[in-house]
């Protein structure tokens, strides 16, 4: 009986959700800068989190061929985390005034939310990878 196939699965699940919702933070940071091309070095940023479901879909439905993606994949975790505090850090400007508070806490949350999901994701996957190099699944 495979015990951990759940995990498998809520780290897809998670992985579609955060792409989606970093795209609609993205959006929300952006705009007004939307139609003159202010979005496109967001997209740099989010591109390369497209790889993350697919490397849990690829765990998820062979854990054994693919034990290998989630060593990279918890790099790419903490890569990814380390990137997003350092963007968030140098593209700070001045705290939104009182009409942009609410796109503001938007943000925030988001952020939050994101970096404690990815912590979470970080420890499934290291719980799967020893596992799987166990002999477990």
């Amino acid at each position: 009986m495979d015990v951990y196939r759940p995990l498998r699965a809520t780290l897809f699940f998670y992985e579609v959700f955060r792409v989606l919702l970093l795209v609609v933070l993205l959006f929300i940071m952006s705009m007004e800068g939307f139609a003159s091309g202010a979005f496109f070095p967001y997209l740099v940023f989010l591109s390369a989190n497209a790889l993350f479901p697919l490397m849990a879909l690829f765990v998820w439905l062979r854990p054994q061929e693919y034990r290998n993606y989630l060593t990279l994949y918890m790099a790419g975790k903490f890569i990814a985390m380390a990137s997003f505090f350092a963007w968030e850090l140098f593209t700070t400007r001045e705290f939104p005034g009182m009409e942009n508070i609410a796109k503001g806490m938007i943000l925030l949350g988001g952020s939050v939310f994101i970096s404690v999901a990815d912590i979470f994701s970080i420890g499934g996957a290291w719980t799967l990878n020893n596992k799987i190099r166990g002999g477990g699944i």
